[in-house]
Formats: C-alpha cells, structure tokens, sequence
C-alpha cells in the first residue's frame, strides 16, 4: 500500500498494525538559522492549507470540505472596548447596527458604564425595559427571543464573538466584543459541504481576487467522478457564492486508484490546474472484473487538466479525441500529481506519486503537450513489466519492498503491454546531497546516488511528496532566493521507504537550475521531525506546514531573510515620504485605497480596526521592500462578512513605527 494514496488517509488505514506511533511531532531545524514556532492543533481532517494572495490571509480545508481561517494570537493588548449598538427604526421596525470604540469617539447618550458592568459579568440575558421582554444572546452569536425566534444574527451586527448585551432604558441594544476569544489562536469554520455541496474535497486553492477553489470527488455507480468548485465573494451581500466550474464524465475504478485531486491557479488567475490520478499501479490490466476487457488506464486518468476559472457546468469527455479537442488536457503521464506549485519564473511543477516498486518519486517541470511517462517510465526509469522477458521473480525492484501491489499479484509477465504512444519528458535531476537514494537494479543493493557521483530522478522511492512551495517574491536570503521547498511525508502511512533508511517526514530545500529542456536541482533536508506532513504554503520568510498524523500540528518555519540594503535593491523606490496617506476616496462606498510607504526592508501589516480594538480585516503582513504601496479595502471583514457603516481606524505598522487614520464607511 504506497502512502499518499490520500483515499486511505480519513479512512484510517495508513496505521499498520504493530508498528508503535509516536502522538506529537518534535520538528528539528537542521540549521542554526531555521525558527521553528508551534502555531496551534489542527482540527481532525485538515488535508490543506492555502493564503488569500490580497492578505495572506490563511485558511484550511478538511477531506471532508469544511474551510476554516486561521486565526493567529496577537500579541498587541486591547486597545479598548468594540461595541455595536443597534437602534431601532420606527418606520421600518429594523434595527440599525453602528460600531463604537470606547478609546474614540463616543456619542453622549451611550450608557459606557453600565456596558461595561454587563461586558465584565458577561452578561447574556436582559430584558428590555421599555417592553419587558426577554432577550437571549445565543451560543452563536445571535440574540433571540426565547425559545428559537432570532431577531439579529451576526450578519447583522457584527459582531463574530459577543461578550455581553446590554440594552438601555430607550431599548437599544448594545453588544461587546470578546477580545481574547475574537484573537485567539485557532481555526474558524466558515464554509462546509451543506454550502458548497462537496463531502470529499482534497484539492484547494485561492485565485488573486480572493475566490476558493476546491477539487473534489463524487461516487456514481461505483465510478468516480473530479471535478472542480469555486466559491467567489459577493460584495453585496458579503456571501460566498459557489458554482462548479468543471465535472468529468465517470472514470470506472481500477486496481490502483488515486481519486482525489490537486489542484493550483495560474497566478493570473485566469485558469485552474486539475490532476486526476491513475487507476492502475503502473499500467497493470484493470478490468474490472471482466467488464473492461484489456483496460488499464483511461484517457481522463493520470493526467492534468487546465480549466478556465470563469467557466461553470463544463463535462469533461471521456473520450480521448473528444479531450484533446475540448482544449482542457494539458499534460499526460502522471501517477498521482497531487501537489503543484508555481515557480516564480511562471513555470508549472509537480510533485508525483510513484508506484508500489522502488523506483524514484518525481517532480516535474509541467510543460503543455508533454508525456511524462507513467505507466512506460516513473522516476526518469523504464517500467521493466513493459517488456517481454519481464520476470517479477528477478525483479530487484519489488523483492525487497513488501507492497500492496506486490501482494496483490499485479507484477507479472504482461506481453500484451502497449507500445509508448510518444516520447517521454523526464522528471527533475536531484544532484544531493539528500533524499537521493536508490535500489540498484541488478545487485537490489541501496545505494546513495551523489556519494557515487550519480544522480536520480528526483526523490528516494516511496518519499511521497507534498507541499510544494517557492519563493516567488524572492524575499528569502541569497541561498533560498526563488528557490522551490517540498515535503516528503512517506514513511508516516506505511514502511515502503523504511529499507532505504533515508528519514523522512521532513522539508526539503529544492535549488533549482534551469539546464536546456529540464532542471536539476541541489536538495537539501533542512527540518526534520514531523508527523505526517501533508502540505505547506509560505508566506514572505515564513513556510507553514500542516501535519495529518500526531497532534495534527500547524507549525511555522522562518527561514533566513534577504537583508540586502536599501541602496543595493531600488535604490530609487525609496519614497521620500515614509507612513500612511490618506485613504481615497473617504468616506467610501463600497471601496476605498489606502497608500503607504516603507523606508527600508522591514515587516510591515496594514489592518483595519474598529472602534473598539477588534483586528476586523489584515490587509498586508508581510516583510516587504522600500517603495510606495497601494491596498484596496472593499468593507469586507476576515470572515467574509460585510462591516456595518460607521468609523474605523486604519493602522499602519513598519517595523517597530506605528501610524493609525480614521476611514468612513457609508452604506
């Protein structure tokens, strides 16, 4: 059983019997200059992470499709009390909710002391007293009438963690934040499968306008079938509205599935890359009990597709003219692509899941209307079941691993094994020092490839990577810059990589050069000592990583920075007026811009309060360079819900230099 066959991984069948597991990861940093921070434990299930490119932003996705943001502790104080009031209208009999901060301005007629007696005694029943009736501030966050009539929800007012109500004597009400649980550490659902209506979702992205994209998988008389949602943010309403933009025809299973999909977005956000995995080991017959006579894999398998992003209901055919016709097949030979990444240069790589036999895992530079191989050639090596004296019991690459597919009798003399439909693209060129061990075919000896000067395509058999990531804002120091990093999670499901004796469940730097038609690489294991790691996503200096075994950890990385001078990078970016402008327009419906500009290399966030205190939206945070910069705020909070009119404070921080202004938000 190969490990990143994800299918096995929230079943709970890559625990094998016998084999003790440690409960918590204790990663270690190979390097001086590596942090290692623990940022929180993760909910049962998260498969992905991925950041809103507009804020950086983090979210999560579980197999089973809940999307989660994460929520990292501040550690600024509380700059004072967040209040909404909500006021009655007399000619519609709505409620019109306002915020207020206790350290700006605060209009005479609020009852600031007895708020803040109800907001220190957490107080969440009152009653009315120009009424007498009963309100009830309700676990999530709304307030009824008991027993169930809800009369604001948090849509309404605002308020994503309430401490207190409070209602005064001419019957408005008033809500308080609860700072500590609005800034704690953690994840927050946002979105689930009874929004998007996906129960199988393994594949997620962010497009740069801020729209999710999930890949997911469906079950339809035993056939799978891929396919591709999105959820894009209604600025009216301040809802996700979610579409599919592509479903293939059915795929029948086979001996070897990999159903679930990876997926990326092109940076310019115009297309969606979709892997749909093979549904053989390595090209074995799969008929299906006899119902497909001679089929091994099928035209919509162990491919990568490229699908517009402004498509909806798009079928993807089965048939292999009708797909090379439609335009959506891109690239062809893939096992299991179930991690791709964008390079900063604009090239596609994949990270590929190798077979059951000990022959390299590979990633590849993803090129259009190339093959890369699979089932005729995995990990830049011919599949020996190919050819016609092939002998399984001579084959060094299978005697020495006890795999599933071994067990299940799926090496045997094929004669009938098809021709190569075309040449092949090999994988990456590994030059070491790491990660580069092999099984030598004809002594079934391992050996390690740049020790003797030799090299692999691209990873030991069995590394499973994952989480693949670059740095393509180049903000990492000279050895890192640009550079490429990926995890290898093999030996957390299963032993397959146990005889090489290469540790894995670590993160890999990939120093990539571009030779000719191909890349070779200088890979380097730089942490070690995960659980599991299923996937990553970086962020300026910063590469967090997400754990599916142990305690399920989320842990942020700190790499080196670049820490070149002002005057060696744009010298003449450097503004001469250094701070925060004035946003424009102000007041603003529904967007506004907010410059600033930075002297030097520096971390910077730009977030929006409001008047008391609560972070309601990050708009950068990051390590950035000197320069002017621009960010658009569209009255959207970080959860996706549109902030109620009124003032807030825009704060601007560079370094250990602060700069707040006031912004207007008018409905």
């Amino acid at each position: 059983m190969k490990c990143i066959k994800i299918l096995y991984f929230f079943s709970g069948l890559f625990l094998l019997p016998g084999l003790p597991r440690e409960l918590s990861a204790d990663p270690e940093a190979l390097r001086d200059d590596i942090g290692i921070r623990k940022i929180l434990q993760l909910q049962r299930g998260t498969i992905r992470i991925a950041k809103d490119p507009r804020d950086n932003a983090l979210y999560t996705l579980t197999a089973s499709g809940i999307i989660s943001r994460v929520v990292m502790q501040s550690e600024d104080e509380p700059p004072g009390l967040t209040i909404a009031r909500g006021v009655l209208d007399a000619a519609t009999g709505a409620r019109v909710w306002t915020r207020l901060e206790s350290g700006g301005e605060m209009p005479a007629d609020v009852p600031l002391d007895e708020i803040l007696a109800a907001h220190q005694e957490k107080t969440n029943r009152f009653t009315d007293p120009t009424d007498g009736q009963l309100y009830v501030l309700a676990v999530d966050g709304s307030i009824v009438i008991p027993p169930r009539t809800v009369v604001a929800e948090i849509a309404e007012h605002g308020i994503l963690f309430p401490a207190a109500l409070f209602i005064a004597t001419d019957g408005t009400f008033y809500l308080t934040l609860d700072y500590a649980k609005a800034n704690a550490t953690g994840q927050v659902p946002l979105h689930d499968s009874t929004e998007h209506g996906f129960a199988d979702t393994q594949g997620f992205a962010i497009g740069p306008d801020g729209t999710f994209y999930i890949g997911f998988t469906r079950r339809r008389n035993g056939d799978r079938i891929t396919g591709v949602a999105k959820g894009r943010l209604d600025a009216d309403s301040g809802r996700r509205v979610w579409s599919t933009i592509a479903l293939t025809e059915p795929i029948p299973p086979g001996s070897k599935n990999h159903p679930h999909p990876g997926i990326v977005i092109e940076p310019a956000g115009r297309f969606v890359f979709l892997s749909s995995g093979s549904r053989t080991d390595h090209g074995e017959v799969a008929d299906r009990n006899g119902t497909l006579p001679g089929v091994r894999e099928v035209p919509l398998t162990a491919v990568i597709l490229r699908l517009p992003t402004d498509a909806e209901d798009i079928i993807i055919p089965a048939d292999a003219e009708e797909l090379k016709a439609s335009g959506y097949l891109f690239a062809e030979g893939f096992r299991n692509a179930f991690d791709m990444a964008f390079a900063g240069n604009g090239d596609l790589f994949a990270a590929d899941n190798g077979p059951d036999s000990d022959q390299p895992e590979a990633i590849s530079w993803v090129r259009e209307g190339h093959h890369f191989g699979f089932p005729w050639r995995m990990g830049g090596v011919d599949n020996p079941m190919r050819f016609p004296d092939y002998d399984p019991g001579t084959d060094n690459y299978i005697l020495f691993t006890a795999s599933g597919a071994r067990d299940q009798g799926l090496f045997y003399n094929d004669p009938d094994y098809p021709p190569p439909p075309m040449a092949f693209t090999d994988p990456i060129v590994n030059l070491g020092p790491d990660a580069d061990r092999f099984r030598d075919p004809e002594t079934g000896a391992v050996k390690d490839a740049s020790d003797l000067g030799m090299v692999i395509q691209t990873l030991t058999p069995h590394s499973s990577p994952l989480g693949l990531v670059f740095d393509v804002e180049n903000r990492l120091s000279r050895e890192f810059k640009g550079d490429g990093f990926v995890l290898r999670t093999g030996g957390d499901c299963c032993a397959l990589i146990n005889s090489f004796n290469d540790p894995d469940e670590d993160l890999l730097h990939m120093d990539l050069e571009k030779k000719g038609a191909n890349y070779q690489a200088r890979i380097t294991r730089i942490v070690s000592g995960f659980k599991g790691p299923v996937d990553a996503e970086i962020i300026g200096d910063k590469i967090y990583v997400i754990e599916w075994s142990g305690d399920r950890g989320l842990w942020e990385i700190s790499l080196p920075q670049d820490v070149r001078t002002a005057v060696e990078m744009h010298t003449d970016a450097v503004p001469e007026m250094a701070g925060l402008s004035h946003n424009y327009p102000n007041p603003f419906n529904p967007y506004t811009t907010i410059e600033y500009g930075v002297r030097g290399f520096a971390r910077v966030e730009l977030a929006i309060f409001d008047l008391l205190g609560q972070n309601i939206r990050t708009l950068v945070d990051a390590d950035q360079a000197p320069g002017r910069y621009a960010r658009r705020w569209d009255g959207l909070m970080d959860n996706g819900i549109r902030a109620a009119s009124g003032v807030y404070i825009c704060r601007l921080k560079v370094g250990a230099y602060e700069q707040a202004r006031r912004l207007t938000l008018l409905k």
